[in-house]
């Protein structure tokens, strides 16, 4: 079965529970987003333990047969995320995955991601299998064209209203970048208190760019520079900034430093994933630097504690959030503290 990302919301809160679904695309932040929907929603389903996989030439494929029927203190039902930079498993690969899918695995929850599929790949038994017992969702670039419109839907999702115009506006500024983009909105819904936002509005944010800024504070902790990231921290916090929202968009860079982390390690070249992901020049000190002093491993412990403090955000304990978030980006910025503790 073959869904677009936007209808992959309503097909999860209306069909029961699919073995395998195989996530495909070039375009990063759509395919995160369907990553994170799904991995969500079996969450709320129980399927509390979480196993990932990072698929290289050395891969042992018998590796997901024993994580699927291993027994967990914690949790008898699992998700296992398997993570191809290629949509290439070559033919062993191939093979487990056909026959992985054909079984019945009730406990088990199969996410499978990789880049685009060519058409040669769509043929290969291993995905027919998927189509027919899963669900596969590809990834399609937003033309410039459809960009303004997917801000203006993006906005109406955060119970926002941005005119055509404002919302053109910032679809040339990044250049057809979904990330971007997204990032622009977390900074207009941070800066902006207008249910209506226009191009006047787009300006006055763009000259208020002394402010102290949620991205900017990030870059500060993955290179490391400790006081300015707290400096910009308590900042945010002096000006009455929505701690809700900055842990938004905290956490979209924060998700693109995980995958991006994650293919590095699968062996693609760095400036090949600055490509792809549209990273400009002035952003790859940052990430560079952070890659440096983080794994994935660590990286992911991390991803856990940002669930924490959404739990914090959720219950109200909004003061103590700026506790975590100082915590988060101490850990970020290399500091060892003993705080950082998932509970």
């Amino acid at each position: 079965m073959r869904l677009r990302p936007e209808q992959l919301k309503t097909h999860l809160e209306r069909s029961g529970k699919m073995p395998v679904y195989f996530v495909s695309g070039d375009e990063p932040l759509q395919k995160l987003e369907s990553i994170d929907l799904i991995r969500n929603h079996y969450q709320k389903q129980g399927y509390d333990e979480r196993i990932i996989f990072e698929v290289n030439k050395s891969f042992d494929w018998n590796q997901i047969n024993g994580a699927s029927s291993n027994l967990s203190l914690f949790s008898n039902n699992k998700i296992i995320e398997l993570r191809m930079a290629a949509p290439k498993p070559g033919r062993q690969g191939g093979i487990f995955l056909q026959q992985y899918v054909e079984n019945e695995n009730n406990d088990t929850v199969l996410i499978i991601s990789s880049d685009k599929i060519d058409k040669g790949t769509q043929n290969n038994k291993w995905v027919k299998a998927i189509d027919k017992a899963g669900l596969m969702i590809q990834v399609w670039p937003i033309g410039p064209a459809q960009l303004p419109g997917w801000i203006q839907a993006r906005m109406q999702n955060r119970q926002k209203k941005i005119t055509h115009d404002a919302a053109r506006l910032i679809a040339e500024r990044v250049e057809g970048n979904l990330l971007a983009a997204q990032q622009e909105i977390e900074k207009l819904l941070l800066l902006i208190e207008k249910d209506r936002i226009d191009i006047e509005d787009i300006m006055g944010a763009v000259a208020d760019s002394s402010r102290y800024n949620v991205f900017d504070m990030l870059e500060s902790a993955f290179v490391g520079n400790i006081d300015r990231t707290l400096l910009m921290l308590n900042g945010l916090k002096n000006e009455g900034t929505e701690p809700l929202l900055l842990f938004g968009a905290l956490m979209w860079e924060y998700r693109r430093l995980c995958s991006i982390a994650y293919e590095y390690e699968a062996g693609t070249q760095l400036e090949n994933i600055f490509r792809s992901y549209r990273i400009w020049d002035q952003k790859k000190r940052p990430i560079t630097s952070v890659l440096k002093r983080h794994t994935s491993k660590s990286l992911d412990r991390l991803l856990n504690y940002c669930a924490v403090i959404d739990k914090t955000l959720k219950s109200g304990q909004r003061d103590r959030a700026w506790d975590q978030f100082s915590t988060l980006l101490l850990a970020i910025a290399g500091i060892n503290t003993d705080k950082l503790q998932i509970s």
